[in-house]
């Protein structure tokens, strides 16, 4: 009877130990299903995300694939990276050299992105863009610099960015073309940390990258275009100037000839006078009708003491300076490695020994500045300039229009 009752109790041990290991099987399974669940409902918002993002870059692509300009790139590529809810502000600044100078050609999300627009973006050589533009990223890393919380980190310094706010997280981009940096797009979100997701990294290098290409594209074909006009432009110049009798007549040509090329400018020529008379050149100038700059804003520049040091050192070195009037210093020193500017230094020859004066070429603030690829233009300009000078015999004594002024 006994042995019957054990027998009984191990039998129920048993099913009651067989019952649980179910039940704990049962729930692990329900927990394994879930977390399968979970995985693959992960999985298929990662995979719609990656679906909309690269529907997202396929459409991108197609806008920036067509013929447009450099401006119409910027734009499009401004507005669809400010079209990403993530990104509350985007900048792009673009320049020549590493070193800078580098200026703004489009904000998104603030409140005056014109007031910036064309500005020079400070580059201060331990600040957060320079850091981003020599950054050397490992073999299959992503060329990017990007800062989790401004204000806990208090980078970058006010006066880097003066637009962004200082809060959020911010995300820099280089744009790089022929192996060096030709600028950079700036992405701030409000939000602290949002730059941390590696697919979303991915997705946006990728569309900076697509951005950074079409400018190039597009830079490249506005250059050949403009190759050809100032081609066209320099033919009409050289034929024209075989009939030139003054100084009036020859600068009206080179300033609407430059004006086809450049953009409104103004033309200044300074020829070498007689030491007798007390001043080193006479100077002559002439204004397109739709230049924005007056001759009121010129003449702080025009009739510096500073210009006449930039007009001697330019005649004896036999080398064009590009110059900006709105710079604080004007020295050739401080000029000398600059590699563009508003406006631009050239000598004037006669004889090959000496130069008889300086032509300068001053553009408005909103004309592309003038930079080393219009310097074998803008050397032509003033060889022509040379020619009908010396066919002439033109002199500052002999000008049937008066001279402007005059410098020491």
């Amino acid at each position: 009877m006994k042995l019957e009752i054990f027998a009984f109790i191990a039998v129920c041990l048993l099913a009651l130990l067989l019952g649980v290991r179910y039940i704990q099987e049962r729930k692990e399974q329900r927990n394994r299903l879930r977390a399968l669940l979970a995985e693959s409902a992960a999985l298929r918002a990662e995979l719609a995300l990656n679906h909309r993002q690269m529907d997202f870059l396929c459409s991108f692509a197609r806008q920036l694939s067509g013929e447009m300009g450099f401006n119409e790139a910027i734009h499009i590529g401004l507005g669809a990276l400010w079209q990403l809810p993530e990104i509350d502000g985007a900048a792009v600044v673009l320049g020549e050299d590493e070193l800078g100078p580098f200026y703004y050609v489009g904000l998104r999300g603030i409140d005056d992105p014109f007031a910036y627009v064309g500005q020079e973006c400070p580059l201060p050589l331990w600040g957060t863009l320079a850091h981003a533009l020599v950054h050397q990223p490992s073999a299959y890393g992503l060329d990017q610099l990007i800062i989790d919380d401004i204000a806990a980190e208090g980078k970058p310094q006010p006066d880097e960015f003066p637009w962004l706010a200082r809060q959020g997280s911010l995300l820099v981009v280089p744009l790089r073309g022929r192996g060096r940096a030709i600028g950079a797009v700036i992405l701030h979100s409000s939000r602290p940390a949002t730059f941390q997701n590696t697919n979303q990294q991915q997705f946006l290098y990728a569309l900076v990258n697509y951005l950074a290409r079409a400018l190039l594209e597009t830079k490249t074909h506005e250059q050949s275009a403009r190759w050809v006009r100032h081609l066209v432009s320099l033919q009409l110049l050289t034929r024209t100037m075989t009939g030139v009798t003054s100084v009036e007549r020859m600068l009206r040509v080179l300033c609407d000839e430059a004006t086809d090329m450049f953009g409104p400018v103004a033309v200044h020529l300074f020829l070498q006078a007689d030491q007798e008379v007390g001043h080193k050149y006479a100077a002559f100038c002439h204004y397109t009708d739709q230049q924005q700059l007056t001759p009121k804003k010129e003449d702080s520049f025009v009739c510096s003491a500073e210009l006449a040091l930039l007009l001697s050192w330019v005649s004896e070195a036999d080398q064009p300076l590009f110059v900006d009037p709105q710079a604080t210093e004007q020295s050739p020193e401080s000029l000398y490695y600059r590699e563009s500017g508003h406006g631009v230094l050239v000598p004037v020859f006669v004889s090959p020994e000496a130069a008889c004066g300086v032509l300068l070429l001053l553009g408005s603030g909103t004309t592309r500045p003038f930079d080393e690829s219009d310097l074998i233009v803008i050397r032509t300009i003033a060889n022509s300039a040379s020619v009908a000078i010396g066919n002439v015999r033109l002199s500052p004594h002999s000008q049937p229009i008066p001279v402007s002024h005059t410098l020491p």
